[in-house]
Formats: C-alpha cells, structure tokens, sequence
C-alpha cells in the first residue's frame, strides 16, 4: 500500500473527530490507537509498547493494532476485520463521544514512526506498466523498466529464496519473500512483513520493482550491484574491499548493523558458496558478495 499525508478532522465542538484512514500508516492510524487507548480497549503493552512514547502510538496498522481493532469490533457488535474502515470509525466516535471524560491530542506527522514515514518513498512508483498474470512475463517485464537482465533478477529470487513467497526458516526469522524483504524494508515499501508473507508471487513482485526502484538500481547495472542493492542498498557502490562482515567486528558505518553478526548470518559469502559455514574466512567484502552471486547457478 502507499503512504498518505492525512488530513484531519477537528470539531471544536465535539472534542476529538476520527476520520478513516486512507492507507496502512499515518497520523489518523495513531488517532484510533489513542481512541482504542483512552477507551481501555487495549494496552501500551498489546500494542507492542511501539512510537516516539512507547506508549504503543506508532501511526501503523500492525498486527498488533490490527487485533485491538477486533477487540473494538466484537464489543461493538461490527464486522470483524481488524480494518479502521468507515463503520469502525463510526463506531470508535461514538463511543469517544458518549465517554466527555476521554481527551487525547490529534496526531500529527511526530506521533508516526520514522520507518513508516519512509513509505512516502515508493508511494510515486508506477506498478501498472509490470503487471501480467503471468509470473515469468512479470518478471520480464519489470527488468525491461529497469533495464537489467530478467535471467539476472531471476537468479536473484533464486539465490535467496528458491522462489519462495514466505518465511525462509519460519516465521521467526524475519527475512520473507522473493528477495527477503526485512521489516524496515517492508514498511519502506508501504507494506508489512506479514502481509507479504500471504501475498502470491506475482503479486509480491510488485513490491520487488518498488524496491530497486526506491533504492535507485540504475539501468544497465551488472548482477552483482543488482545484487549488492538487494543484499545491503548502502553499501551497493562501494568498492570491491569494503569489509562488510567480520568476525568479531564492531559496527558497520551507515548500516547500524554488527559486522560480527553479518558475518555469522551470511556465511556463504565468506566461503564462496552457498552452503559454506562459518569459519574458513574471517571476514567478507563487496568483492567476496558480488564473486559468490556472480558463481551461483541456480
């Protein structure tokens, strides 16, 4: 889904207005868990303990927000979907307008998390010119837009997911899809990891164009910065000797992430194969990553 600049609703003379939203996060998503908080429908803690306050104001509809909704719905006797749609919001103001005790401040741009923020940034890309039923024709058709190889982009999906639309691992791993969209990246796109995870492959290839789209994947580009831009985006221009793993390394510059812990959850790329383990190699670069995805065959 795209990200949407809300507008909101304030009648002075009725106290706080929810409206609906029009998309998966925003101001008035953060509205209704204020609403579902101030009516005791649910918790700081249900909600994950999420947003700026930790008080599980976050402006997105997670599974989390999703089951309080339900929660709402079964006690007002609506249709249970976990969906703020018209008759929930509806049913939410009046419940807020029948309690004159229940305050909370409108929710602005501040009360939603920066990674939903983010979504604005794939919210222009046109999908309509990659759309076919069928999924190899799909396929070919988002690497003609992005004037790469669809062989390339196929063998991409391949090294990372087999072609697998769900959880590689389990749900507890939070890796999911064609090229193993994480949780940040899946909110990035307007989406959630679980919603990706119940989408079919062609319809998650939508969100795979999105994202070498949003990322900046410049035509003519070679498998292995195609590949650097899916594996880690920040780093997908760097030269071939950036160390990007390492045992016992500290924290990877403009990642965030561990060196040590991206060594020991890739170790492919330190042993120039897939099924290689930790051990052999101490430390992995951008070379070692476009060598091993440049070797693999499917």
């Amino acid at each position: 889904m795209r990200f949407y600049e809300f507008k909101t609703l304030i009648k002075e003379d009725a106290g706080i207005v929810l409206s609906v939203p029009k998309g998966r996060s925003g101001p008035e998503i953060a509205d209704v868990q204020k609403a579902l908080l101030a009516l005791n429908i649910t918790t700081p803690e249900e909600l994950g303990n999420l947003g700026r306050n930790k008080d599980g104001v976050d402006g997105i509809k997670g599974p989390l927000t999703s089951a309080a909704v339900k929660k709402f719905q079964t006690q007002a006797s609506i249709r249970v979907d976990g969906d703020p749609g018209p008759e929930t919001i509806a049913a939410l103001n009046k419940a807020i307008a029948s309690n004159p005790n229940i305050k909370f401040s409108k929710s602005t741009e501040d009360d939603v998390s920066p990674s939903a923020r983010k979504g604005s940034r794939s919210q222009n890309i046109d999908i309509s010119v990659i759309q076919d039923s069928d999924f190899n024709k799909k396929v070919n058709l988002i690497a003609n837009n992005l004037g790469v190889e669809p062989s390339e982009l196929m063998r991409i999906m391949k090294f990372e997911s087999g072609l697998k639309t769900g959880y590689q691992g389990g749900s507890s791993h939070k890796a999911v899809g064609l090229i193993q969209f994480m949780p940040d990246t899946a909110r990035d796109l307007g989406t959630s990891s679980e919603e990706l995870a119940q989408m079919t492959a062609i319809q998650q290839l939508d969100y795979v164009y999105k994202f070498y789209k949003m990322n900046g994947l410049k035509p003519g580009s070679d498998l292995g910065t195609m590949y650097m831009i899916t594996f880690m985006p920040a780093y997908a221009y760097a030269p071939e000797d950036t160390v990007l793993g390492q045992q016992g390394g500290g924290e990877l510059g403009k990642t965030g992430l561990s060196m040590d812990a991206i060594w020991q959850q890739n170790p492919a790329f330190s042993n120039g194969g897939p099924k290689g383990k930790p051990g052999s190699k101490k430390f992995f670069t951008v070379g070692d990553v476009k060598k091993t995805i440049n070797a693999y065959r499917g």
